[in-house]
């Protein structure tokens, strides 16, 4: 029943409590001793300039500088690189404890982030019920990719007990906020009858603003409802 789930949701890839205190380890020698003075916010924001040039090894320089004092922004930036190997060595480790430490200050793309390397093993042990719990952090702060998720996780009962209604409620939640992969989600919910009354005038309207969007599942449902 999961294989039939995993073919047939979009999940955000296409994208428990937890101490403080981060086991995973973080980079040690990204700038090579080079230290950078200065305040961690404006830190940031040079990181920021020198990512929207595409200069990626400063932005993880200035990312960095600010990240070790504590910006919980730049800590999710830092992360972010390392994990698609900008300007940095790609290195899921040092991504995964760049993304705790942000997700422990409440950064809502940390947490989904974090959440996705549970899910994936990337960084860390591969643990479904850890995911769960980043990305419901996540999407009690509004990240639409991380409602998206769980609805996938419940609907398919990976970390959690299956559960057709909370999947279909997450999956609402994330269309709502605009996120297509969701709407194509919500539409197969309805189309198959899933936490809900099968409905197929339903199912054809979320299809539909997703296909308007340019999402193609969605546009090839269209021709099975």
């Amino acid at each position: 029943m999961q294989d039939f789930f995993k073919k047939l949701f979009i999940t955000s890839l296409c994208i428990l409590s937890v101490s403080c205190a981060t086991q995973v380890p973080i980079d040690t020698d990204l700038s090579a001793g080079e230290t950078l003075q200065g305040n961690a916010d404006e830190q940031y924001k040079t990181g920021n300039s020198y990512a929207q040039q595409h200069n990626y090894s400063m932005a993880a320089k200035y990312y960095q500088a600010s990240a070790r004092q504590g910006n919980a922004k730049a800590q999710y930036s830092l992360g972010y690189l390392y994990r698609k190997g900008l300007g940095v060595p790609r290195n899921y480790t040092y991504a995964t404890g760049w993304f705790e430490r942000s997700a422990n200050a409440g950064n809502s793309d940390a947490e989904f982030s974090l959440g996705m390397n549970y899910f994936l093993g990337q960084g860390t042990t591969q643990n479904y019920g850890q995911a769960v719990n980043w990305f419901t952090k996540a999407a009690d702060h509004g990240n639409p990719y991380a409602q998206n998720e769980l609805g996938y996780m419940y609907a398919a009962g990976k970390g959690v007990a299956q559960n057709y209604p909370l999947s279909l409620q997450y999956y609402q939640k994330a269309s709502e906020n605009g996120l297509v992969s969701a709407q194509y989600n919500l539409g197969l919910m309805y189309q198959h009858g899933l936490g809900t009354e099968l409905n197929r005038t339903i199912a054809k309207a979320w299809f539909e603003k997703a296909a308007a969007k340019g999402f193609g599942p969605a546009k090839r449902a269209l021709g099975q409802v």
